[in-house]
C-alpha cells in the first residue's frame, strides 16, 4: 500500500492540528512565565549595580583605614622614640 502525496498531506494536517491543540496551553504558560521573569531580570540588574557600588565603597573605606593605621603607627613610633618610651609591640 503506497501513500499518495494527498494522503501524506492529510496525515500532516491531522498531526499539525493535534499538536496545535496540545501546544496552545504550553505556549500560553510560557508567555506568562516570560512576563513574570521580566521584572525579576530588572531587579537582578539593579542588585548587581548596587553590589558593585558597595564593593567599590568598601574598598575605598578599607583603603582609607589601612592608610590611616599606617600613618598613625608611624606617628606613634616617632613619639615613642622621641620620648624614649618602650615600644608598644
Amino acid at each position: 500500500m503506497a501513500l499518495t502525496k494527498s494522503d501524506l498531506q492529510q496525515i500532516g494536517n491531522v498531526v499539525d492540528e493535534r499538536l496545535g491543540k496540545r501546544l496552545t496551553p504550553v505556549e500560553k504558560r510560557l508567555g506568562n512565565i516570560e512576563d513574570r521573569l521580566n521584572p525579576v531580570e530588572k531587579g537582578i540588574k539593579a542588585l548587581r549595580k548596587d553590589v558593585r557600588y558597595l564593593k567599590k565603597t568598601v574598598d575605598i573605606i578599607a583603603g582609607n583605614y589601612d592608610e590611616g593605621d599606617v600613618l598613625l603607627a608611624r606617628r606613634v613610633k616617632k613619639i615613642e622614640e622621641h620620648l624614649s618610651l618602650p615600644s608598644g609591640n
